[in-house]
């Protein structure tokens, strides 16, 4: 048996180079056969992955959310191949939340264990989104980490800051569980994972292994409503703030105003005028 490993090199700042050198050293002890594929820039990841899964079964992933993310797009048949997920990038919110240990020496002990586990991941419209998508204030957030020059986590909390004082919401058309709601909203966000953003809990009670989506919606509020919210996120409560709407289920659908760009596990994707997601089964993760 072969191990793939793609790796980030660019993750954690360069420091993802620490973590691929202790996994190869612990599979080189255990006499393991293994192969590098370094990714090149934007995109790349999801390349490999695709090439790489239509021959092997082990995949061995080294960076953040959106090398996980490009991963799970890239694999040809996510229920064929079994993904270590190797925290290197800087929020990851998907392995925290399902922790997935920080020590790569543990990972790789589940790894030549073979202990997979089940694990759900969302289909966005033919997208694939392992952790959190969604739409509104966190993507405003988002677009304004991708132009500022902040480093580090500190980077998303000074963006979700300076968000507070300007975004408006907008008109959203949501469909769960066979009623619409047709709301003025905040953001809505649609989760397999407990968290995103770096640690900000958006939805605490979301498992990735029960075969459920769990959708969170805000509704537009004043400035001083986007405090206490953002005070309900930091202390992982938005679940029972007042303008709060938050529903179980395995589908759901999303028509803004007009066209919007969304965000998928942290990476942003342009023109969207409906968002379907459904929950998927099958992935098999190390964890």
């Amino acid at each position: 048996m072969k191990y793939h490993i793609i790796f980030n090199p660019m993750a954690q700042s360069g420091k993802s180079k620490t973590v691929l050198d202790k996994v190869c050293q612990r599979l080189e002890q255990e006499n393991r056969e293994y192969e590098v594929h370094q990714t090149l820039g934007r995109g790349h990841a999801m390349l490999l992955a695709e090439q790489i899964s239509q021959f092997a079964e082990e995949i061995i992933v080294i960076g953040g959310d959106g090398t996980l993310h490009e991963v799970l797009n890239g694999i040809v048949n996510p229920q064929a191949v079994r993904l270590a997920l190797l925290p290197a990038g800087t929020g990851n919110d998907f392995c925290t939340g399902v922790h997935i240990p920080n020590d790569p020496d543990e990972v790789i002990t589940k790894v030549l264990n073979g202990q997979t586990q089940p694990t759900d991941y969302i289909d966005f419209s033919g997208k694939r989104c392992l952790n959190v998508g969604g739409m509104g204030m966190d993507v405003d957030v988002l677009e304004r980490v991708s132009r500022g020059k902040m480093k580090g986590k500190i980077k998303y909390l000074w963006s979700l800051l300076s968000s507070m004082f300007t975004f408006k919401g907008y008109q959203i058309r949501l469909s769960v569980n066979g009623k619409v709601y047709n709301e003025n909203a905040l953001f809505v966000a649609i989760c397999n994972g407990s968290q995103f953003g770096g640690g900000i809990r958006i939805c605490p009670s979301a498992k990735a292994d029960d075969g459920k989506l769990e959708v969170v919606l805000v509704k537009k509020l004043g400035f001083f409503g986007i405090v206490r919210a953002f005070i309900a996120l930091l202390r992982g409560k938005i679940l029972s703030f007042p303008d709060t709407q938050h529903f179980l289920c395995e589908q759901a659908e999303i028509l803004p105003d007009v066209e919007r760009t969304v965000q998928m596990d942290g990476e942003l994707y342009e023109g969207y005028r409906v968002l379907d997601a459904k929950i998927m089964h099958g992935l098999n993760i190390y964890r």
